[in-house]
């Protein structure tokens, strides 16, 4: 198989979304193996038609509102296909109720599960709603709603007996580095974004302003995780690893930029795949 065939095929999974999917359920996994607990494979289903559905549903909305052709590929892609990824989203949605009604028995995974997917789509609408108003919030909060995502699972299990603090020092390791991501690629886009008068960040705060909060965060971000050496024990070092290497390959990503968007996303994307290396440690 040639290389251009082989990155051909990456960019429709890129543009399916189905990375984001692979790294929600490795971010899943990574509290998982962390925490000691197990969860049934119907729970990894589940987290993975649930990322699936949103992020398709946001991009089918945008590809909606984009008056003639789309200047991005992704949602010229939704645009083209959109009749056919409709359907496809209605039986996700069938399917994922289905499933989680009839296999899942701690019903309270489904309650909130079904409350936070509520609370996303909700804040979708919000922000489409009111466009470039409310642009300064999308990054900031489509972070914490993609880590109360991949959390959820554990935080039902601990519900009762409380979760213990290293959890939230990743967990808020895990929502700096979603929340660098989307700003990341909020200004790699932002000449699609502004041609096809798409809100985000950069439209609020301006190019240099941007660029500036992502030296911070880089800057934040790195020194957060090194911390994490003093502040916990030498048993949770494979993990402080893990996350600090991941936020490497954002912050490479950012300093290459000028190599093109891309690029830039194939690097960000595949760092959320990194925790499958837990697979191989007991």
């Amino acid at each position: 198989m040639s290389i251009l065939r082989i990155k051909k095929y990456y960019s429709y999974f890129q543009w399916l979304s189905l990375d984001v999917v692979v790294g929600a359920c490795a971010g899943l996994f990574f509290f998982q193996h962390m925490l000691d607990l197990d969860f049934t494979p119907i729970v990894y289903v589940l987290m993975g038609l649930a990322v699936w559905g949103i992020y398709t549903f946001d991009h089918l909305m945008d590809a909606k509102n984009i008056e003639g052709k789309a200047s991005s590929a992704r949602h010229l892609f939704h645009q083209v296909h959109y009749n056919k990824l409709i359907i496809w989203l209605i039986l996700v949605v069938i399917i994922g109720l289905y499933l989680a009604f009839n296999y899942i028995n701690f019903s309270r995974l489904i309650s909130f599960g079904l409350l936070l997917g509520s609370m996303i789509i909700g804040n979708i609408l919000v922000i489409k709603f009111f466009g470039t108003k409310m642009a300064f919030l999308k990054e900031l909060s489509t972070a914490a709603f993609y880590t109360a995502g991949i959390t959820l699972a554990p935080l039902i299990r601990f519900v009762n007996d409380g979760l213990p603090n290293y959890f939230w020092f990743f967990a808020f390791g895990y929502f700096l580095m979603a929340w660098f991501n989307l700003i990341l690629l909020a200004f790699m886009d932002k000449n699609s974004d502004q041609r096809d008068q798409m809100g985000s960040i950069v439209n609020a705060f301006g190019v240099k302003a941007t660029y500036k909060l992502l030296n911070a965060i880089v800057w934040i971000g790195l020194l957060y995780n090194l911390s994490l050496f003093f502040f916990l024990s030498s048993h949770y070092y494979i993990y402080i690893v893990i996350l600090l290497i991941m936020f490497l390959i954002h912050a490479l990503a950012f300093l290459q930029y000028h190599k093109g968007k891309e690029s830039v996303r194939r690097k960000v994307d595949a760092a959320y795949m990194l925790p499958l290396i837990l697979l191989f440690i007991g």
